[in-house]
């Protein structure tokens, strides 16, 4: 039996563990990145100069769907894979969308969505008026009582290309406006009112090419320095779980549906008093739901090669409780977690560098208290 080829540009952990769920599946992961990527070890790798059109044949010959590492890369392919016939989920404009974070924040409120306040910096803005109206938006208040946050249009992660200012702070307005200014005009800013919340979560979901729909149990994510530090799921600390659960449902589903989309999805969001508030939206697998590889019957990556290649989706029945801690910057000791009950450690093979997400260790528990006790023990094992 032929084995079916799904392709992405982007070497990272993500398209690895999409490589480590296909072969499950059947599936071959084709990944197209630099020599030393480290989704390689689990990918068919592909290395050379994709703006060659000798390369570019080779790349997708036999493949049957391309897809998306992550919303920075592979769109400027997306359109010659249609050209090639060559299905392309989550469907390219969405992925557009989803990583220009104006777009992103007007098409959720033309869905009704909740989503903060926001306004586009306008591009021909000079220095000194970019000042200004920095200074004018924290006193007046206007998008929050609470303060702003300055980002980028497209790119930026892990809080890279963003700039929180809070009502109440000594704030040099001089300074950060010197700092944003270089990139009000490439790759272009929004502005943000800061959301007063409780804590922050995410939920993750699937649709396939026939329409299928199914999504996880929320998770609760904690980050340090913008970077995800530790989700877990169930969350346990508030009382109107069930009506945040199916809010987060019906978001998930009407962006789905209303742009056709195929694959999986993230949807990170705020709890406030008033229900969930919608940060971002992620258009592929996501780090929150990586605890689903040991915590769900169906992962997240699993469930994304399904719903792309045309299967019937498989079950998000969550059989306990899971957790997740991201391994940043630091080294382990990789021999210690051998063996672990309940803990599994997962590392990328990249080398370690300061904020850099270089592995995660997923803890399952069929209680509270056993989760607890194993996620005690697997940071002691990490020294964190």
């Amino acid at each position: 039996m032929t084995k079916k080829i799904v392709a992405c540009v982007g070497g990272g952990q993500l398209a690895q563990m999409l490589g480590q769920a296909g072969e499950k599946l059947g599936i071959v992961v084709r990944s197209s990145g630099a020599k030393d990527s480290c989704a390689f070890s689990d990918c068919e790798p592909f290395t050379n100069d994709l703006n060659q059109e000798d390369n570019f044949k080779s790349f997708i010959e036999d493949i049957d769907v391309f897809t998306f590492e992550s919303e920075h890369e592979g769109l400027d392919w997306a359109e010659k894979m249609q050209d090639n016939s060559i299905n392309v989920f989550p469907p390219a404009n969405f992925v557009k969308i989803a990583g220009d974070r104006f777009l992103e924040k007007s098409h959720l409120k033309d869905l009704e969505i909740p989503t903060a306040p926001f306004e586009l910096i306008d591009a021909s803005i000079s220095s000194a008026e970019l000042q200004n109206l920095l200074e004018e938006i924290i006193s007046s208040k206007s998008l929050s009582p609470h303060g702003i946050v300055v980002k980028t249009r497209h790119g930026g992660y892990d809080g890279k290309g963003q700039w929180v200012l809070k009502v109440g702070e000594e704030t040099n307005f001089k300074k950060i406006a010197s700092e944003i200014y270089p990139a009000i005009s490439s790759p272009g800013c929004i502005v943000e009112g800061l959301v007063d919340f409780a804590l922050e979560c995410s939920v993750i979901a699937a649709r396939s090419t026939t329409g299928e729909f199914a999504s996880w149990p929320l998770s609760h994510n904690e980050h340090r320095d913008s970077i995800l530090r530790f989700s877990y799921s169930p969350i346990l600390e508030i009382n109107n779980l069930e009506e945040l659960e199916i809010q987060a449902k019906n978001i998930a589903r009407a962006l789905c549906e209303q742009n056709d989309y195929v694959g999986t999805i993230a949807v990170e969001c705020f709890v406030t008093n008033n229900g969930l508030v919608v940060n971002e939206i992620a258009p592929r697998v996501h780090n929150s739901g990586h605890w689903t590889i040991e915590g769900s019957i169906t992962s997240q990556f699993e469930q994304h090669l399904r719903a792309i290649t045309g299967m019937k989706l498989g079950s998000t029945q969550c059989p306990g409780f899971s957790a997740m801690i991201n391994l940043v910057g630091v080294d382990v000791d990789k021999e210690s977690f051998e063996n672990k009950e309940g803990i599994y450690l997962h590392w990328y093979g990249k080398e370690v560098r300061d904020n850099r997400k270089v592995g995660h260790i997923t803890i399952v528990g069929s209680t509270v208290e056993e989760l607890g006790e194993r996620t005690k023990t697997a940071m002691n094992l990490a020294e964190l």
